[in-house]
């Protein structure tokens, strides 16, 4: 007869026989139906399915995201140009919004958007995304299908959800406006000229975007203007005073096609940057590129944020973030990281005086920074053509995208007097902004010999915006004839670059 102890070691054999010899589930990873999901609250990115792999980004609650792919309870998404899982336990599947077959006409109708909203193909939330719009811009429509409404914006044509938008009040004309001295606009962007000062008059013809145009009366916002052989009024939100008088935006120094550009990989160690098959977070991904791969640019339009087309080194072609390229090529070992932001660019000249723009004089200057910082540290510039404008949220954004040590903004002064003159240093926060300022401003005083503004609390956007340590130097003023003789000699750029590079160097 057994005894107890022989029976229990009988059966702790058994379980431990059956526990070995039992089947692990594996997860079941399958393609599912393209769908869209909202986050029920703030999800982490993983590099692959599960809880123990890399964090990508924290993925905000109640954002929409698309997945036609899960392993088990982890879907397959793209946020914020990274691909990676996320945990099914936090994604509410979003209804989709079948289009209607039949839509109302109506009389044209100004609103106002009251949140960034996407343009969309067709009157789903389902469709493809065309663009965004941004908050406040006026839209207008006579085309609706149920709460989805028919407009144009940015030469497309698509549709918005009517729950972002408020219905603009009529704008009557005022019976007296103002006269004052004739003056110079140029037009930042393609521009309506109506009958009176009301944006629902009818429009006699567009002004296209960089003329010229004069006026010496304007009722409200409105400004009487002549142009193609019609007198009428535009809107004052769309023009910029000017001291040219010829018929367009000065010229932009450089040449706006930039493809065929050599460009390399900006991100930091053990990561990559995505090669997508088309310009959209959420194209497909034809592969990654590691930190240094070489690209050529195969698109004309010059950007610094946003997809842009690319050739690799190994002959694919796809579309990846330009935030994350740089026309310097980085270290493969750790070094600092430093953003340098030419002031304005494209339309927006910045000061000028007797046809010299700031825009031209301090994208010389910061590439000459540039150049000298490259060989010590990594380098990444906000713009590097004179025909294009990133934003003032776009510099820091791009700033803010990367592991940044030090972000310079370079620009140059202009005063109504001729008698102001030399430099000045802003900053917003922290002491190694301070210090950063500091520096700058000893080194252009002590290396260029000008005169010595001292360095101040500057409330700026480019500055509120960006994390790192940053400063706006002001290299001089335009408008003082020394100041200006100075700034426009190729000697003294390059000692205003040396200027630069040294202090940012001796900051870090």
């Amino acid at each position: 007869m057994p005894t107890k102890t022989s029976v229990l070691i009988a059966s702790i054999a058994s379980a431990v026989l059956f526990t070995v010899a039992a089947p692990t589930p594996e997860a079941s990873a399958a393609s599912i139906t393209k769908a869209t999901y909202q986050t029920t609250d703030a999800l982490n990115l993983r590099a692959s399915a599960t809880t123990s792999s890399k964090k990508l980004l924290t993925i905000p609650k109640g954002k929409s995201v698309v997945s036609s792919y899960k392993t088990g309870n982890w879907y397959k998404v793209s946020y914020s140009s990274k691909t990676g899982y996320v945990s099914g336990s936090y994604l509410k599947k979003k209804a989709a919004v079948k289009a209607s077959t039949v839509g109302t006409s109506f009389t044209k109708t100004n609103y106002t958007t009251t949140d960034s909203l996407s343009l969309r193909k067709s009157d789903s939330a389902a469709s493809t995304k065309l663009l965004t719009i941004p908050k406040g811009t006026t839209l207008s429509s006579s085309y609706k299908k149920g709460s989805w409404y028919k407009v144009s914006y940015k030469s497309k044509t698509g549709y918005v959800a009517g729950s972002y938008l408020k219905k603009k009040a009529v704008v009557t004309a005022s019976a007296t406006g103002t006269t004052f001295a004739k003056t110079n606009y140029i037009t930042l962007d393609a521009l309506n000229l109506r009958t009176s000062n009301s944006a629902t008059s009818a429009k006699l013809l567009t002004i296209p975007k960089g003329k010229i145009v004069t006026s010496s009366y304007r009722k409200d916002n409105w400004y009487q203007v002549s142009y193609g052989s019609k007198k009428g009024y535009v809107s004052g939100s769309y023009l910029k005073k000017t001291t040219s008088s010829s018929a367009s935006l000065p010229p932009v120094g450089s040449a706006a096609d930039y493809s065929g550009t050599t460009m390399y990989v900006l991100v930091p160690f053990n990561d990559s940057l995505t090669l997508r098959s088309g310009a959209s977070s959420i194209s497909p991904s034809i592969g990654t590129l590691p930190r240094g791969s070489v690209v050529t640019v195969t698109n004309a339009l010059h950007k610094t944020k946003g997809f842009v087309a690319v050739k690799t080194s190994d002959g694919r072609y796809g579309y990846v973030e330009a935030t994350y390229l740089s026309l310097f090529q980085p270290s493969m070992s750790a070094r600092p990281l430093v953003v340098l932001d030419p002031g304005h660019g494209g339309h927006d000249v910045g000061a000028a005086r007797y046809g010299i723009y700031e825009r031209d004089i301090v994208m010389s200057v910061a590439k000459l920074v540039a150049e000298r910082l490259s060989k010590t540290v990594d380098v990444k510039l906000t713009r590097y053509t004179n025909d294009y404008y990133p934003s003032l949220t776009d510099r820091s954004v791009i700033s803010n995208a990367h592991k940044t040590n030090i972000f310079v903004s370079i620009h140059i002064n202009a005063a109504s007097s001729t008698s102001a003159y030399g430099a000045e240093n802003f900053y917003y926060r922290g002491n190694a902004s301070v210090a950063l300022s500091r520096n700058l401003q000893n080194n252009l005083v002590n290396s260029i010999g000008l005169r010595d503004r001292g360095i101040k609390f500057g409330n700026l956007a480019v500055l509120r915006g960006t994390n790192a340590p940053a400063t706006l130097t002001e290299l001089g003023f335009l408008s003082n004839a020394n100041d200006r003789a100075k700034l426009v000699s190729t000697s003294y750029q390059q000692r205003y670059a040396d200027a630069v590079a040294n202090a940012i160097l001796s900051s870090l």
